[in-house]
């Protein structure tokens, strides 16, 4: 176990003091997916019809819904119709480990587009928001946001993609939807650059507050290399840190991914990570590797994925713990289209 801990100190300090590569001109080429899906695929014919004209239904509601209060909301009468990409996403995540309890997580996202009366700012809503979640958590994708302290939905604006220098930023402010009322502001800055030898870089910087749980803050440092020309192989290394003011503990998450398009129905995920903890000393909180089969079961609107790991976590006494993550979503959108599968690198 000592070794396994040395390893994973090594580690994290080695992947923090890596050199600075040259910056080299940015391609603002934008990203096409080499494996788009036809609109007649016959494989989406296999489901009842009933499920499309269900999905057809609540979709065009939730238009029609975003679009009347856009336009009782816009002060001009006289603007041009625009299109209104609102949308709703259901996800089920049925989650089993070998040493663990079994688990099941849902959630709710809804995101209303009012084009008319946004301008700059943009309404969102959310519910059960991950900000507090573990890093370890937020990069593997399985985030428990059932727990009683991550639920309860938020509402709030959101300023987009205002530009500085080479940043570029997002800014939150709104209400925690429970009793009493938890006003949160969140703020996001994003980097791209092309460095050499076919690497791209991309660095994140994430800062939120809750008045009941105090500040947090997230730095990310992604690279990114094509293993074959059309962008179908990628390989993505990290680095993060997070900070919880209420834990008063610095978190840290090392991984490498390959992302595998085999076709336009599939991705495939191979993953191996590294976790750690400040508190009460460093030491490595666990190590997996896992992969991740993904597939695009009807349409747009329907996918499915499942990742069956490997774990060897410290509460365990770093025991071999292999575990299955499932995971259902749904798309309800009459405008947008989502390519679930689709992975490319970042552009500046």
């Amino acid at each position: 176990m000592k070794c396994l801990h040395r390893t994973g100190i090594i580690f994290l300090t080695a992947i923090y003091w890596l050199g600075a590569p040259t910056i080299c001109i940015a391609d603002n080429t934008t990203p096409v997916d080499p494996w788009q899906y036809p609109e007649d695929d016959e494989d989406d014919k296999l489901l009842p019809a009933w499920l499309d004209t269900t999905q057809t239904s609540v979709s065009e509601t939730i238009t029609d819904v975003s679009t009347d209060i856009d336009q009782f909301l816009s002060l001009n009468e006289e603007e041009e119709p625009m299109v209104n990409e609102s949308y709703l996403r259901i996800r089920l995540k049925p989650y089993y480990t070998h040493r663990g309890d079994f688990e099941f997580d849902s959630s709710i996202a809804l995101r209303m587009d009012l084009p008319h009366a946004e301008k700059d700012w943009k309404l969102i809503f959310e519910t059960d928001p991950e900000d507090y979640e573990s890093l370890e958590n937020k990069e593997r994708g399985i985030a428990d946001t059932t727990g009683t302290e991550n639920r309860g939905a938020i509402a709030g604006v959101r300023l987009e993609s205002r530009k500085f220098s080479e940043w570029y930023a997002d800014f939150d402010v709104g209400l925690k939807l429970r009793l009493p009322l938890d006003p949160f502001t969140r703020a996001r800055f994003r980097r791209v650059d092309k460095l050499g030898a076919g690497w791209t870089s991309l660095v994140r910087q994430e800062f939120f507050y809750y008045h009941s749980k105090g500040p947090g803050t997230l730095t990310s440092a992604d690279f990114y290399n094509a293993l074959e020309p059309a962008e179908l192989t990628i390989l993505r290394v990290g680095a993060s840190a997070q900070f919880l003011d209420d834990d008063d503990n610095w978190q840290f998450v090392n991984l490498a991914e390959i992302y595998d398009r085999i076709s336009n129905r599939n991705l495939f995920t191979y993953s191996i990570g590294l976790s750690a903890n400040s508190r009460p000393n460093l030491s490595t909180e666990n190590a997996w590797i896992s992969f991740s089969w993904q597939r695009r079961l009807h349409k747009h609107w329907l996918y499915m994925k499942l990742t069956p790991s490997v774990n060897f976590q410290k509460e365990y006494d770093y025991k071999i713990n292999p575990g299955i993550l499932a995971e259902i979503e749904l798309y309800f959108t009459k405008n947008r289209r989502f390519n679930q599968l689709y992975r490319s690198i970042p552009k500046p």
